[in-house]
């Protein structure tokens, strides 16, 4: 998997307003912290982070973050944790990463992609995908961008479980259960209609407005 690189610099000061004027600048603000770490608020120039992000939304990404603080620069490898976004605009207003150690294992979530087109669509099942991302524990040089799942064997009333799934080396599921579905086939679900009986008095009424109706004719 490719590293990315992203620079950044030392945020001075906090606060809604200066992040405002931020903004209205073309910087975006952000922190990056983690397990053991100080959180340091960075700032970043949208043109770079928005064309970082295009690729990083993705899936899953190990960042360079090269944070320039005055006169020094430092250098932290990064995933990219979390994106705010303006809800009128949907413009980036303020990013998270969470720094790792480049030989250190840690968790993170990483998307799982269908690959192939089940036997059982063309007989009319129907393929649920229980799973759509799994937790596994690596070391961020080997964080895999997707996990692919081949569905193409899968049968009506068939499922692929966590144990089906092929990790690349140095890669390990968090969970622990084997027979965690992941993917399935199953027949379309038909909803029941039920027939109401009506009511006896009803019935008689109904019955009676007709005698009565035979009656009059006569």
């Amino acid at each position: 998997m490719a590293m990315l690189d992203l620079a950044a610099a030392r945020r001075q000061g906090t606060g809604k307003e200066l992040n405002r004027k931020r903004l209205v600048q073309g910087k975006v603000p952000g922190v990056i912290y983690g397990k053991g770490i100080e959180t340091r608020p960075l700032e970043f120039e949208r043109r770079e982070l928005e064309k970082f992000l295009s690729t990083a939304r993705r899936g899953t990404v190990v960042v360079r973050v090269n944070v320039k603080d005055g006169a020094d620069a430092k250098e932290s490898f990064a995933v990219l944790k979390e994106v705010q976004t303006d809800p009128l605009t949907d413009r980036v207003i303020h990013v998270d990463f969470y720094e790792v150690a480049l030989g250190q294992k840690f968790r993170i979530e990483v998307p799982v992609r269908i690959r192939g087109k089940a036997a059982g669509i063309e007989l009319g099942g129907v393929l649920e995908q229980v799973v759509r991302s799994l937790e596994v524990e690596c070391t961020p040089d080997n964080v895999p961008e997707h996990l692919d799942v081949n569905v193409s064997h899968l049968g009506i009333g068939q499922s692929l479980h966590l144990g089906d799934v092929a990790f690349p080396p140095g890669v390990q599921p968090v969970e622990k259960d084997m027979k965690m579905t992941i993917v399935s086939v199953h027949t379309p679900r038909v909803e029941e209609v039920v027939t109401v009986a009506p009511a006896e008095g009803v019935e008689a009424a109904e019955g009676a407005s007709v005698a009565e109706s035979g009656e009059k004719e006569k």
